[in-house]
């Protein structure tokens, strides 16, 4: 199987240089980049990212959190831009696709099939407050983002919650919608892999007088190459401009998105495990479920309004409003292992467990509204820069999530599955929501000296209520009004280098009892956090850049399962206290002209010194890899040909503990990707033909780890598609 994956690669790369052969032997001229866009006219108040710049690998600015407008060398935080240009030479699909060039990232608790739930140096990531659109909008990430109509994914790193109000210190994770071309622009792409996977995707945008838009079509049929694990997906969006006056300008992002795929089974190991199923006798292609007709379905639509208005040079004034409703049904199938013998290949009962799915069609709704207002503007006086950001949003949040629900659960074994028929279940009924207001006001002040040394502060004042959900046991509203408090300096003693550090306080959202302890949909206090970050950022030139930073993250009050005392039931507590502490380091962009990389490491300790539960303490978080690290390059041939590009990429991700107790810690793991990709001419139009082998080596790991849940990799891929610009 691997030298097939292998082999497959490599003999589609080497079509591709044939073809650049023959090109350059005759007539055809290389176009430049079949998906190069000219910069976005609209000037909004904010940088657009979208042309020459972001069909680079390098990249200079960021657009997330209080820092828009902002070079990277600027910004007294970790940073991590995955452009445009990046994401189309690894045919980036899914989410973790592109975060998997960013330090310190990894997946936890749901199947790569089926979208990712994200940790950032080993704190997840929410999913209904950390995700952005545009810098603003709460967009839900309980199901897989479309990036093909998105310009660049963003990482802001550490604490968030004193500009995006309550939200880990993991961080945030922005996602930029294409803006409209200033000409009109036609892009069709077709693209497949060896699984079956197929689908087509077209891009078109203009600007007509004081109105642009950008409009992007996509529909796909999917094949993740696991037994049963097939479905669609389709996405259509808008983004519009419009220059109302020379002072005025409004946009529009709009989209939506819909996927269905049977969802295949994770396995759930109880708390305190000590051996995981061997993967060597586990089969990539084999559903361990049996099940072919639980189907995971969500729907997404996102909209978000800006305007921006700006009184001088200096000043502007720039308000948003927007909403993101998501809705899934599925049935969340888990495999259970029994005991010791359903691991032990020598023991007759081996790989037996149960097969357990919702009895009901598990039915979610969520809601995200979110609306802010700000004044941004700069006094001078002499060397003296003094930048003022004063603003107040409000965040309302509504979750109607899939119930307590009642399993079924049947008798199977991981290594050769009993198909059971489709139970025809009818969607459970959806609890009370819960409703989440998040309000604050804040204050964000920057003094730079002779634009050599930088002094930052900021406060905000949250006034935040979580009504909870109900269940036969608890009902537990919580309010709270805490003010967060930042400071930070930055020194640039030249253009293209700056030092800085930063102190953040944060809060966040705690968990909420999981369905199988006895409190239940729990509402706990909210986790607050520190910051202490220093870092080092090298420019030496406009498209590469070099991050090195040491950061230090105290989180109080995290959440924590465990026995009640003599008993074998299990509780919810928010009792523990967790550190993160490690060093991150990156390099991005073009070494040569021809040469671009895009390297990132992460060494990460994290303990949990303070919990009652004595089996929690000085102990690894669950899902907590000890390293993480990437390294892509892409490489130009121009000595042979322009037009043709070779790329190839190693990401690797280090040992992750099952759960709290830390008796069961999982092997790390590399994987390794190869590509090529060539741009041409036919008829005066520009195409380009690529080709990525992901997991060429065929290496099997531990996808998602967390809170005794184990998700098996995907399948070896080849990607391939077609893109022309008309």
């Amino acid at each position: 199987m691997k030298r097939f994956v292998i082999r497959r690669a490599l003999a589609s790369t080497s079509l591709l240089a044939f073809g650049a052969l023959l090109s350059t032997a005759g007539h055809a001229q290389v176009a430049a980049s079949a998906n190069a866009q000219p910069a976005a006219p609209a000037d909004t108040g904010e940088i657009v990212v979208t042309g020459e710049r972001n069909n680079q690998l390098g990249t200079d600015v960021v657009q997330s959190g209080s820092f828009r407008n902002a070079k990277i060398l600027d910004v007294p935080m970790t940073v991590s831009v995955i452009p445009g240009a990046l994401l189309k030479a690894q045919q980036a699909i899914d989410l973790i696709d592109a975060v998997r060039n960013t330090a310190g990232v990894s997946t936890a608790s749901v199947g790569p099939a089926i979208y990712n739930n994200l940790t950032i140096r080993g704190i997840a990531v929410d999913t209904r407050s950390s995700y952005k659109l545009d810098g603003a909008l709460n967009i839900l990430s309980s199901t897989a983002f479309p990036l093909e109509d998105k310009d660049r994914v963003e990482i802001l790193k550490g604490a968030s919650a004193l500009y995006y109000g309550f939200s880990p210190p993991s961080g945030i994770v922005n996602l930029v919608m294409k803006r409209p071309t200033p000409e009109f622009s036609l892009a069709a792409r077709i693209f497949g892999d060896d699984h079956g996977t197929y689908g087509g995707h077209v891009d078109v945008g203009d600007t007509l007088g004081i109105f642009g838009y950008r409009v992007n079509l996509l529909a796909s049929h999917l094949d993740t190459g696991i037994q049963y694990a097939t479905g669609q997906r389709y996405m259509a969006s808008g983004s519009f401009d419009v220059k109302v006056t020379d002072k005025l300008t409004i946009t529009t992002d709009n989209e939506w998105f819909k996927r269905s795929i049977v969802e295949p089974a994770v396995f759930i190991l109880a708390n305190g495990a000590t051996a995981a199923p061997n993967l060597k006798y586990l089969n990539p292609g084999r559903s361990i479920s049996g099940l072919k007709w639980d189907t995971n379905r969500t729907e997404e639509i996102n909209n978000l309004v800006k305007a921006v208005y700006k009184f001088n040079s200096d000043w502007d004034f720039t308000a948003h409003y927007g909403r993101s409703h998501l809705v899934r049904f599925r049935y969340n199938p888990q495999f259970v292992v029994g005991n010791a013998a359903t691991l032990d290949p020598n023991s007759p009962t081996f790989g037996n467990g149960s097969i357990r799915y919702g009895t009901f069609d598990q039915s979610a709704g969520y809601e995200n509204i979110d609306y802010s207002a700000e004044v941004h503007g700069v006094i001078r006086t002499g060397i003296v820069k003094n930048s003022i950001l004063l603003g107040a949003s409000r965040s309302l949040r509504s979750l109607a999530g899939s119930p307590a629900t009642p399993r079924t659960t049947l008798p199977s074994n991981f290594l050769d599955p009993i198909v059971y028929p489709d139970p025809n279940a009818a969607p459970g009924v959806r609890p009370i929501p819960s409703h989440i207001d998040d309000k604050g006001v804040y204050a964000f002040d920057q003094l730079s000296f002779h634009d050599i040394v930088q002094l930052m502060g900021g406060v905000r004042a949250s006034n935040y209520s979580d009504t909870g959900a109900t269940n036969a046991n608890v009902k537990t509203p919580y309010k709270a009004k805490p003010v967060s408090w930042s400071g930070g300096f930055l020194i640039k003693p030249v253009e293209w280098v700056s030092a800085y550090g930063t102190y953040i306080q944060g809060v966040e959202e705690n968990s909420v009892g999981s369905n199988n302890v006895d409190n239940a949909l729990e509402v706990f206090a909210p986790i607050s956090s520190t910051l202490y970050e220093g870092g080092l950022k090298i420019q030496p030139r406009k498209n590469l850049l070099v991050q090195l930073s040491y950061f230090d993250i105290k989180r109080v009050g995290a959440y924590n399962e465990r026995n009640l005392p003599g008993t074998n039931i299990l509780h919810g507590f928010a009792d523990a206290t967790q550190t993160y502490r490690g060093f991150e380091g990156s390099v991005t962009g073009y070494v040569t002209r021809d040469l671009a990389i895009n390297a990132a490491v992460t060494w990460l300790k994290a303990r949990t010194y303070e919990a009652d539960d004595p089996n929690s303490l000085h102990t690894r978080p669950n899902g907590t890899p000890s390293n993480t690290w990437s390294l892509f390059g892409e490489y130009t041939l121009s000595w042979l040909n322009p037009g043709l590009k070779v790329s190839a990429g190693a990401y690797h991700t280090g040992s992750q503990p099952l759960d709290d107790t830390n008796k069961l810690i999982l092997s790390g793991y590399t994987t390794f990707d190869v590509g090529a990709s060539y741009d041409f001419k036919v008829g005066g139009h520009a195409f380009t033909a690529r080709v990525n082998g992901q997991n060429i080596t065929g290496k099997r790991y531990w996808a998602a780890v967390a809170s005794g849940s184990l998700s098996e990799s995907l399948p070896s891929i080849v990607k391939f598609s077609l893109a022309a610009n008309f």
